[in-house]
Order: structure tokens, then C-alpha cells, then sequence
């Protein structure tokens, strides 16, 4: 993990905490080296940052190339991010994706594909369970819950988050329902976390 990126985890960690009492659930779940696909829900833009926070590993994010620019270049580059040119479809993202893994790193992905407030089986996208098959990566499943607000604070409430235990999904998947299918179950693992624990899914 470079300098960088782990001081900065641990200085948002430290905010995190004294402000929202931000507790991580499963944090050893976590495989400690070997490709690893990270899937989260995603209910906020900085959900990405928040995951890092929870999964004590780097975590590669693929970004659309126009977002990096030179003011906010360094910070995309520290926080493991990587530029996609999404011009020519999928292809060139699932090619950089699968490079990224078979030098085994972590990479970070939303199987909602975008941000939703509420749980929807039916939102999961394929790109989870095609990465999975054709690396070999295990997937670990992560539920990020909702910010407490100042009120609920005050209450005793806290900002959590739940790693479960990683998922070996089968290579042989084809065709674009298993696919879907598989990626149905790994966002079905994702928001079954907090209720195992008794927390509050938001």
C-alpha cells in the first residue's frame, strides 16, 4: 500500500470516527493479497472513499478519463482510481479491469452501476459476476449504511459498515443470464450484511 494512500486512510478514518463514530464490521474478512473484486451498494458520490476506509487493502476505482483533471489528478491517482475511456463501449474497461486483477489487485465496483437510496435485486448489472468468472477473483461484499445526521448522532448512532466473507463464484458462468443471476446474488450478500449483524439498513 503506498504512503500516501495509507495515511490518508487513517487520517479519514480518524475524522470518520470522532464525527459519525464510523465502525467497521468483518474487517478481517478481508484477503490480505491475491486479486479481490470489492462490491459494494452505492447510495452517495463518495461511497467510493468510504469503502476504501472500510477494506483494509488499496482498492483500483475505474473513473471516466474527463473527470481527471490536473486539480484533482493527484487525489483520483492516490485514492487508486484509473481513467476509462468509455467512447468505445465496455470493452476497454473490462480489458484495463482484468489487467488490474491479474496483476492481483483489489478493484472496487457498484453492481448497481449507479447510485440508488433503496435495496433493488433487480438493479444488480453483470460486470460483477464477468470479472469474477474470467479472473478468478474472489468477490468480497461490502455494505456501506447511511450517514447519521447530527440528530441521530446525538442519539448514539453510527455510520457502519459490514465486510462479509469473500465469494468464489463459478468460471464456467455463461451467457447473460447466469451472469445476471450471479450478480443478483452477490448485491443480495451485500444488503443481507447489516441484518446478520442487527444493524440498520437504512
Amino acid at each position: 500500500m503506498p504512503p500516501g494512500y495509507g495515511l490518508l486512510r487513517r487520517v479519514v478514518l480518524l475524522v470518520a470516527w470522532l464525527v459519525w463514530g464510523f465502525t467497521i464490521y468483518g474487517e478481517e474478512k478481508v484477503p490480505k493479497e491475491g486479486p479481490l473484486i470489492v462490491a459494494a451498494n452505492h447510495r452517495r458520490f463518495f461511497d467510493p472513499l468510504f469503502v476504501c476506509m472500510a477494506v483494509p487493502r488499496r482498492i483500483q476505482w475505474m473513473a471516466k478519463k474527463e473527470i481527471f483533471l490536473p486539480p484533482l489528478r493527484p487525489v483520483f491517482r492516490i485514492l487508486g482510481a484509473f481513467p476509462v475511456d468509455r467512447s468505445g463501449g465496455g470493452h476497454s474497461a473490462l480489458r484495463v479491469a482484468l489487467k488490474h486483477l491479474a496483476a492481483g489487485k483489489a478493484l472496487g465496483i457498484f453492481p448497481e452501476g449507479t447510485r440508488r437510496r433503496h435495496e433493488d435485486l433487480e438493479s444488480a448489472k453483470s460486470g460483477v459476476a464477468l470479472l469474477a468468472a474470467r479472473s478468478g477473483a474472489r468477490v468480497v461484499p461490502v455494505y456501506v449504511g447511511p450517514v447519521p445526521s447530527p440528530l441521530a448522532r446525538l442519539r448514539g448512532e453510527r455510520f457502519r459498515a459490514y465486510i462479509g466473507d469473500a465469494i468464489t463464484l463459478p468460471k464456467d458462468l455463461r451467457g447473460r443470464r447466469e451472469l445476471q443471476l450471479a450478480a443478483r446474488e452477490v448485491l443480495k450478500e451485500i444488503y443481507e450484511l447489516p441484518r446478520r449483524e442487527g444493524g440498520d439498513d437504512g
